[in-house]
């Protein structure tokens, strides 16, 4: 096996590419496969130039290749999904004080019905825990910012209730 180095010649370098020619270190008995002249940038710091020294080895070249083109699929689903996917969903969620009733929290239900385009859903009908927790819930979607002043105004004005979150889910 042979040892080679890396010469270059960087005498004649005024803002042009670098000249490294790769040779046998030793015997004068070598013919190279092909003579091949690489135009290498100068790097900005050390730790850059061995980073691309790193990652130009051919021995590198298919898990280079393999991490561009995931970077690159990634960048397109990111752009799919925020244009082209489904609109996200947003809802505004009414707590109640621990001691509300079913009674009191009918009351706000009726007091604050859809306001706008805040539309109320409809009471969930599964018995989980979390719906009877948090049984008054609003689409607000599409409400414009005027809706959902009043929608919150008309929720804060009734008793027994604590506050309103905005969830968002989807993107």
């Amino acid at each position: 096996m042979r040892a080679f180095t890396l010469r270059t010649r960087s005498a004649d370098y005024v803002g042009g590419p670098v000249m490294a020619v790769l040779q046998p270190s030793s015997g004068p008995d070598f013919l190279p496969r092909c003579d091949r002249t690489h135009h290498v940038a100068p790097p900005s710091s050390p730790a850059a130039a061995r980073a691309a020294r790193y990652l130009a080895d051919p021995r590198r070249r298919t898990m280079v290749v393999v991490a561009v083109l995931a970077t690159i699929g990634l960048i397109v689903f990111g752009i799919y999904a925020t244009l082209d996917g489904p609109p996200p969903q947003q809802e505004a969620v009414v707590y109640f004080a621990p001691g509300a009733t079913e009674a009191q929290k009918d009351a706000v239900r009726a007091a604050c019905p859809s306001v706008g385009r805040a539309i109320q859903l409809p009471k969930d009908r599964n018995q989980l825990a979390t719906s009877r927790i948090y049984p008054l819930r609003y689409d607000v979607a599409k409400a414009s910012t005027a809706d959902r002043a009043a929608l919150y105004k008309c929720v804060y004005a009734q008793p027994h209730v604590l506050g309103i979150n905005q969830v968002t889910q989807g993107q």
